[in-house]
């Protein structure tokens, strides 16, 4: 059940994702066309570097506090007189920096992962009641637009985080409740499930506000037979496999038989009013079972048997209650005829009209049917290969012998954000297709489990100025053609392209690399390392050491993207640790230096100041693009819209 358990922790507060967007565009990783400009902020009709050309990648929870807990037997409380964890802080490590926010390439960004993330439940005097590490997990479920007041683009959208806290740590209070019933199931798992809904986030530098959005987060107990990073239960799905009419976003629930109830997770479905989770009012809704086998935007008669309802009105509208509840609804202590009922029908969100009417706004998948991918990210070097674990269940229940079907995506064009005026070439993405091997379909077993594995093989540098390709590999159920699937509902594969170790690696080899990396973030050279001056990274030479031969879980590993290929790595590493006999590190040069034209680093005021200066009026706007989008489109809406229109899915 993950964190659809009765046992469940709400927390809620903000985050902040500083991310660098000049790597928005993928023409900005041609080093030959790179120009100064990119680093700025966006102006007027310049793209520039985006909205925030100066960002760390910097992950961090910010002031979240626990709200609710749920415990075995379906009670819940708020009262820290009673639950003494009530109004503890949920937030990263005091030891290591903060995680990290790293996209898998420019030409995916919609699969953004977390990663380094360190969790805790401390009072602030205990340093962790419990402590556990984030596994590394993609936004899931990404809704563009769906809060309707405060900003556009990225502002507007929401999406879901769910991943597993590993290598835990405890220090269990007695007079706890919660976390002794927590601990008993999480030792003997080793792991507990996180689900974190981001919304509201802001990306006007102009605003005391900038990089910082909310989140609404639960914590629960995770079981050895059920995926990491989604809900193995019931799906809701728009018709249209977008949003409804309403507004009203894919979203999961579980119910449990042995517990007796059903629990709803609405964090990430209803349409949002405003940045502090206020939800919009659609009218009432109500939890129902279709027995009548109505379709979206039916109307349907409790006299004619159509529907059953489950539990009472939703009580959406409640003042704070995205933030009191993680907007859970559970419904507790369901007779032998509704669970009955759930087992062999769709459930459904109803809207009650008069004498019995309702409208149904959203339903469960036909047939019941959730299909999806668990490890959905990953990066390659070939000859390698990669597995994923597919899921199925129908009406909540793992299902065994499911066939699913993936193929290599068609070749796409211009994914990678970005707007006119940068004359370079933009690669295509999904060529060549025979880089990728795919194995026979995925059948699933008793569990509803089946690991899939295919074959990387080298891509032969087709982008050119970008290490490695991007694949993108669709998955569908082979018996069940009109199943509705999230768009992003996708394996993202980045295989990078082979090359060899040299035995003497001088400056022009390892150049291009850095400074494509230092273009890319100029807050390392505006702040530490001049990545493309070959005096600036000799002097800082142990810190590069240390930052490329950390794990590649580590939040300060380098490069942050995370797309470095293994001998790329090697060779670096090796320039940098090479010495000459007297133990002297050589760094060597490789061909004359041409000192005519030394390096020279312009001040920046991105970096120094984080806020434009006054006199520009446009900062933080977005142009438009030349296939005639809104301006008021994010970097990640923009991205999201050109891949939908070169799919057209």
């Amino acid at each position: 059940m993950s964190y659809l358990n009765n046992l469940r922790m709400v927390f809620s507060g903000k985050f902040q994702s500083d991310v660098s967007t000049v790597n928005n565009d993928v023409r900005h990783y041609d080093n030959e066309i790179f120009r100064p400009e990119f680093q700025k902020f966006q102006e007027g009709d310049e793209w520039n570097g985006w909205w925030n050309p100066c960002g760390s990648a910097a992950f961090r929870l910010i002031d979240c506090r626990v709200t609710q807990v749920g415990y075995l037997d379906g009670s819940t409380t708020s009262n820290s007189a009673q639950e003494p964890v009530i109004g503890m802080l949920i937030g990263g490590s005091n030891q290591r920096v903060s995680g990290k926010m790293v996209d898998l390439d420019p030409q995916m960004q919609m699969v953004s992962e977390i990663w380094g993330l360190k969790m805790r439940l401390t009072n602030g005097e205990v340093d962790g009641f419990f402590s556990g590490t984030f596994q590394p997990a993609p936004f899931r479920d990404i809704l563009f637009g769906r809060q309707q007041n405060g900003g556009g683009g990225d502002q507007t959208a929401t999406a879901i985080y769910q991943s597993v806290l590993t290598d835990l740590s405890w220090i269990t209070p007695e007079h706890s409740r919660f976390l002794q019933q927590l601990k008993t199931i999480a030792d003997r798992v080793g792991k507990l499930s996180v689900r974190m809904m981001v919304y509201g986030y802001n990306t006007s530098s102009q605003s005391p506000d900038f990089t910082l959005g909310r989140v609404s987060g639960v914590i629960g107990p995770a079981f050895p037979i059920e995926p990491d990073s989604f809900v193995l239960g019931r799906r809701f799905a728009p018709a249209n496999s977008v949003k409804t009419r309403q507004g009203i976003n894919f979203f999961n629930a579980q119910a449990e038989t042995e517990q007796s109830n059903i629990c709803v997770d609405l964090s990430n479905a209803l349409p949002l009013y405003d940045g502090e989770g206020t939800m919009a009012d659609i009218g009432p809704l109500q939890l129902a079972v279709l027995t009548n086998g109505a379709e979206q935007g039916d109307s349907v008669n409790s006299a004619d048997g159509d529907f059953v309802t489950i539990g009472g009105e939703i009580p959406y509208l409640q003042d704070q209650w995205m933030h009191n509840t993680g907007a859970l609804f559970n419904v507790t202590n369901l007779s032998a005829a509704e669970i009955n009922l759930l087992q062999q029908n769709p459930v459904a969100l109803i809207q009650p009209q008069n004498a019995g009417n309702a409208v149904v706004m959203i339903r469960e998948t036909p047939e019941g049917l959730l299909i999806r991918a668990d490890q959905v990210v990953h990066r390659l070097y070939p000859t390698a290969t990669a597995s994923t674990d597919f899921y199925a269940s129908r009406y909540g229940v793992p299902s065994a012998g499911e066939e699913i079907r993936v193929t290599v995506g068609p070749p796409l064009e211009g994914q990678g954000g970005g707007g006119p005026g940068v004359p370079t070439y933009i690669p295509v993405i999904n060529i060549p297709a025979s880089a990728i091997s795919l194995g026979p379909n995925a059948v699933t077993d008793r569990f509803g489990r089946a690991s899939y594995t295919y074959f990387a093989t080298p891509p032969g540098n087709p982008r050119g100025y970008i290490d490695g390709q991007m694949y993108l590999l669709d998955y569908k159920p082979v018996n069940c053609p009109n199943y509705i699937q999230q768009h992003w509902d996708i394996i993202a594969n980045l295989v990078f392209d082979r090359s060899d170790v040299p035995a003497n690696p001088t400056w022009q080899d390892i150049q291009p690399i850095l400074t494509q990396y230092g273009n890319l973030y100029p807050v390392m050279s505006r702040m530490l390392v001049d990545l493309g001056n070959y005096d600036s990274v000799k002097k800082h030479r142990s810190i590069l050491e240390l930052a490329f031969s950390l794990p590649v879980s580590d939040p300060n590993y380098m490069p942050v993207t995370r797309d470095l290929s293994p001998p790329n790595r090697a060779m670096i590493l090796k320039w940098l640790r090479l010495r000459d006999a007297d133990g002297n590190y050589l760094l060597p040069y490789g061909e004359d230096r041409d000192e005519s034209q030394p390096h020279v680093i312009e001040p920046c005021e991105s970096c120094e100041n984080q806020v434009p200066p006054p006199e520009t009026k446009k900062r933080g706007a977005l142009a438009e693009a030349a296939s005639a989008v809104s301006n008021t489109m994010g970097s990640k809406e923009l991205a999201a819209h050109q891949f939908k229109q070169a799919t057209k899915r």
